[in-house]
């Protein structure tokens, strides 16, 4: 392997190491808004996840740059170009996370001091803890070339959604709501079980359109948008 080519490899795992790091300093931050109970404090750390948002955003383009300077300049063997299509991979992934604490932030600040949040806050850290954890597993299978971590991550996912969905579940059948508002919460949640699997396959929809432009005419958009005159060529 040419020095260049190294430096290259090198250049572009970093980036992907800045950048996981970030998502994983995001989610300690969001863990911390979801235990205060002073609105100056969360407003503090919202302002932090925003600025940090940005950052993450900046090195999803640097990595997909150097993604693709990597191949096309030094045409890597195949052991490299497996470990660069996994960390590009990864990258898209970890940006989503990030996506994923931001919006958390957002709706936290606006319900945090509804009484259907305090009552559930206990239920939704439970269940955000139990995201954290495989998302920390799941990245330090890859720093450490863990396999066991990586399974470890894909069996627990059907058993977290599992537990996290009994444990709502039971946390409002042992309440002391009435049956009516039980029922209705219960409700609430398949509905929304239902949204965020539309919500997912729009999500979908929007990075293949969004790589289909960036094929066809070599502009990222993912973060500056697309404006109509951009079709008026």
């Amino acid at each position: 392997m040419s020095t260049k080519k190294e430096q290259s490899i090198h250049d572009y795992e970093s980036s992907f190491t800045r950048m996981a790091n970030l998502v994983l300093h995001q989610l300690g931050l969001i863990e911390k808004v979801m235990l205060s109970t002073d609105a100056g404090d969360q407003g503090r750390l919202i302002d932090e996840i925003n600025a940090n948002e940005k950052e993450i955003d900046r090195l999803e383009v640097v990595i997909s740059d150097k993604f693709i300077n990597a191949i096309v300049l030094y045409q890597p063997l195949a052991s490299d170009l497996r470990k660069l299509v996994a960390i590009y991979r990864m990258s898209i992934n970890v940006e989503r996370i990030g996506d994923l604490v931001m919006n958390m932030a957002y709706a936290i600040e606006s319900i945090c001091k509804s009484e259907e949040y305090i009552f559930m806050s206990d239920v939704i850290l439970n269940m955000f803890q139990s995201g954290r954890l495989m998302v920390e597993k799941s990245l330090l299978s890859f720093v450490n070339a863990d396999q066991d971590f990586a399974v470890w991550t894909i069996k627990n996912d059907s058993v977290v959604d599992e537990m996290n969905n009994k444990l709502l579940s039971n946390t409002i059948a042992r309440s002391a709501m009435d049956r009516k508002t039980k029922n209705m919460l219960l409700s609430y949640i398949d509905i929304k079980n239902i949204i965020s699997n539309i919500e997912r396959i729009a999500d979908h929809a929007t990075n293949i359109a969004e790589a289909t432009i960036y094929s066809l005419r070599g502009t990222d958009i993912r973060h500056s948008g697309f404006e109509k005159s951009d079709t008026q060529e």
